[in-house]
């Protein structure tokens, strides 16, 4: 009984401290946990704020995708000069009085005559602005398709590093849970050699460290898929060590829904971009409308000994317009009802943008709630709860009062607990980056400013000195 005593209380001093270690190092915040078989938890020194901005900025900087949109940016930028340019005059030189029959040397050209002639055509008053104004707009889109593309880059670096983060802690904690399988297996492979103690303890033991070593493995493919996820968002390979500065913070209460989404019209670069396009198709329609008038063309001659004219020198102008109205009904109506066609198609494209925004921001706010409460669940009750189960088997166990499975079960339990937390702590950040990809800009100081509200007015509350009764 002694032998049996004494190892009992090694395996519970074995288990209690790898518990107690997986306790410290993930339920304390800050921490940048490492996830291989031969190393512990450790604290990098750099800010995780900071590490994740970097992460961002390198995104910006170096994604193909965005590299690929601010090329057609610049490409778009080169429009507007081109689309209010005259279109290009025209020059030809006549020789005049040729003979059919017989040869041609350049005395008898110059001797019956040489004209030479300009032609500008001159599009009606009002076309050129309409074009130039188009390309203005398709700039315009360009940019804010850019700037849609930055907020969803940024959107999606957040989540892969946070996921990044989420596999470098649970593999932590199954390590440290394998560690005390581990010495649960010795502790009750030695008992049970003794003659003392029971087979079914080691068995039990080994299923558990088992199941914990495939759970390793599945958790190590998802790290590495969520790393290479990481450089393909970035376009190069990730510094190790500046992804595990990332932090996850705690969770904090949401903005107002309601307000967020009121002003998805201003700030959704998809909406923006949506509603640019109708700018452009607008433009269209009128350009289409433009067509229907005619264009001018002026032109210029000099003749040069016109033999036809007394072989004199003289100047000739002339002007010419064109005659739209040939092909009103079979050209010009057809492209305008196509441009309005387009234009209402656009802004049916807009309203869809709106309302899939507002969809995406529902949907992420909501699941950040339901994150946000999940997590408050764990840390202030099921966490506690799980603990005081645990310390109450380990000290059940030790005196014989329970047996090895519940001891077992409750450690798993208090580990499953841990990381159900921990996804949820996860998930939330996740929701939110979610949220900004679509608002397009960060929620931070929003969260911090509705905080600080909540703040002072329970001050003002609490503050005896505040008189809350009016008297008329």
């Amino acid at each position: 009984m002694r032998t049996r005593g004494f190892m009992t209380i090694i395996i519970v001093c074995w288990i209690g401290l790898a518990a107690l270690n997986t306790t410290a190092q993930e339920v304390l915040p800050g921490n940048s946990i490492s996830g291989t078989d031969n190393e512990s938890a450790t604290v990098t020194d750099a800010p995780g704020e900071d590490a994740l901005s970097i992460l961002v900025e390198d995104a910006i900087r170096n994604n193909p995708g965005l590299k690929a949109q601010r090329a057609r940016v610049m490409a778009a930028a080169e429009g507007p000069s081109q689309a209010g340019a005259l279109p290009d005059p025209t020059a030809d030189v006549q020789l005049m009085m040729l003979p059919v029959n017989g040869g041609l040397n350049a005395s008898d050209a110059l001797t019956k005559g040489v004209s030479i002639g300009l032609t500008q055509h001159l599009p009606f008053p009002g076309k050129l602005k309409l074009k130039k104004e188009r390309a203005l707009r398709q700039v315009n889109v360009a940019r804010i398709q850019l700037a849609a593309m930055e907020s969803k880059l940024r959107g999606e670096v957040k989540s892969a590093s946070f996921r990044y983060v989420l596999y470098k802690r649970l593999l932590d904690i199954n390590y440290k849970v394998q560690e005390a399988l581990k010495a649960a297996i010795e502790g009750s492979t030695a008992v049970y050699a003794s003659g003392k103690g029971s087979q079914t303890d080691v068995l039990l033991a080994q299923t558990a460290l088992t199941r914990a070593r495939a759970d390793r493995v599945t958790l190590t493919k998802q790290l590495e898929i969520a790393l290479a996820r990481m450089d393909d968002l970035i376009g190069m390979p990730v510094d190790g060590a500046l992804v595990d500065g990332v932090e996850i913070s705690e969770p904090v209460p949401l903005p107002n829904l309601d307000k967020l989404i009121q002003g998805l019209q201003d700030t959704a670069p998809t909406v923006l971009s949506a509603r640019a396009e109708v700018d452009v198709r607008s433009e269209e329609v009128a350009i289409a409308k433009k067509n229907f008038e005619p264009d001018f063309f002026v032109r210029g001659r000099f003749r040069h000994n016109d033999v036809t004219m007394g072989g004199h020198d003289y100047f000739t102008v002339g002007v010419g317009m064109t005659l739209p109205f040939f092909h009103r009904k079979n050209r010009y109506r057809p492209a305008l009802l196509q441009a309005r066609k387009t234009m209402e198609s656009a802004g049916e494209q807009a309203l869809n943008a709106l309302n899939e925004a507002k969809f995406r921001v529902t949907e992420a706010y909501q699941t950040g709630v339901q994150d946000l409460n999940v997590y408050t669940l764990y840390k202030s009750g099921l966490l506690i709860q799980a603990e005081k189960a645990y310390q109450s088997a380990l000290a059940s166990y030790a005196v014989g009062d329970s047996d090895f499975m519940t001891l077992l079960r409750a450690l798993t339990n208090y580990y499953n607990y841990q990381s159900q937390a921990l996804m949820s702590k996860v998930d939330f950040h996740v929701s939110l980056a979610r949220m900004e990809a679509v608002l397009g800009f960060s929620l931070q100081k929003t969260i911090e400013k509705e905080m600080d509200n909540l703040r002072n007015n329970k001050k003002g509350n609490d503050d005896p000195a505040v008189e809350t009764n009016q008297r008329p």
